[in-house]
């Protein structure tokens, strides 16, 4: 492998020639500066990147940590949306799991400010406001996507939850049912989760009054817990013509158990899921849910991070609604006027 001692001898010029070449740190004579390339393209050298990191104060990479790279679609969209934008910047991405875990997402964020990142966006479930106030608290910039931090509200790129399961319930509500029923995660800490469940009560509350707290049913947020969810409803024997779910995946696993005990979707249960996943439009009956525009989100957040980084303005930053989305209720099949 080629040293940059290797080119500035093919080259008849100084090592420190050849570094302010690769570094573009000071004036380089013109026949130099080609001569220093020729050799770099002849030897296939490549220039250490931290090395130069060092030298340049950037790296030219964004650091992201998400939940989980096996955690669904989710994840894979916000991914897309941040790399296409990061790419046409000429920059890079380096991406590392969190695990949902206080501990693990605490090494990821070290691990990214060790390779001299130079910006990082963070999605947390684990840590604390305070936890994630204090990492921000340095000369690289923090962007929180799926969260809002008090304190850092210029720097948060998130989804009002709140109002996505208003809608989603209200539209029911119009549809002429009562006894709607909310299957939702059992994790109680999870900020999503206590938004939608707010959303949800609000919208029943104001249509008649306390909320029947039977019709709530917690499990793990994925299809499983969704035919769980329903099973617990069902036990109960409460009274459900429709069912609002926290997620797209519960409402698939509740469409599964629901036409395994013979009920008709959305003949006898409507049903109204969160996220507008792929697969969304293409369950049976196709699925009526809440679009969350996560993409769109990461776009935005990574965006955010190069406009500061090209900013010579360190207190530079969007307007606040700037970063806050609005969820769209996308209508389709499974949801139908009460009988």
């Amino acid at each position: 492998m080629a040293t940059i001692k290797d080119v500035s001898q093919l080259a008849n010029v100084s090592i420190s020639t050849v570094s302010r070449v690769i570094n573009n740190t000071a004036q380089v004579a013109p026949e130099k500066r080609e001569a220093v390339l020729r050799a770099m393209e002849e030897l296939h050298y490549r220039p250490n990147s931290f090395a130069q990191a060092l030298v340049s104060k950037r790296s030219d990479c964004i650091g992201l940590i998400v939940g989980d790279l096996g955690g669904g679609p989710f994840f894979v969209q916000m991914m897309k949306g941040i790399e296409e934008v990061v790419d046409e910047s000429d920059k890079y991405t380096i991406v590392m799991s969190g695990h949902h875990s206080a501990e693990k997402e605490r090494h990821a964020i070290d691990i990214l400010l060790q390779r001299q990142c130079d910006a990082v966006i963070v999605h947390s479930m684990a840590l604390s406001d305070d936890e994630l106030r204090e990492v921000a608290d340095c000369d690289t910039p923090f962007i929180f996507i799926n969260r809002l931090v008090p304190g850092f509200e210029n720097r948060c790129v998130y989804l009002d939850n709140h109002e996505g399961c208003y809608k989603a319930t209200s539209f029911l509500l119009n549809k002429g049912h009562q006894d709607i029923a909310f299957i939702t995660t059992d994790d109680l800490s999870f900020a999503d989760g206590v938004e939608r469940l707010s959303g949800y009560r609000q919208a029943m509350e104001e249509s008649s009054g306390p909320l029947n707290e039977q019709l709530i049913a917690r499990a793990y947020p994925d299809e499983v817990g969704g035919s769980q969810a329903v099973d617990k409803l069902l036990e109960r024997g409460v009274e459900f013509s429709a069912i609002v779910g926290y997620n797209d995946s519960m409402v698939a696993g509740a469409l599964s158990a629901l036409r395994d005990k013979g009920y008709d979707i959305p003949g006898q249960i409507s049903v109204v899921g969160y996220d507008d996943n792929h697969y969304a439009r293409f369950v049976h009956p196709k699925l009526t849910t809440v679009r969350y525009p996560i993409e769109d989100m990461g776009k935005r957040a990574a965006q955010l991070a190069i406009d500061i980084l090209e900013s010579k303005d360190d207190e530079m930053g969007p307007n606040v609604m700037d970063l806050k989305f609005h969820p769209e209720l996308i209508v389709r099949d499974s949801a139908s006027d009460k009988s």
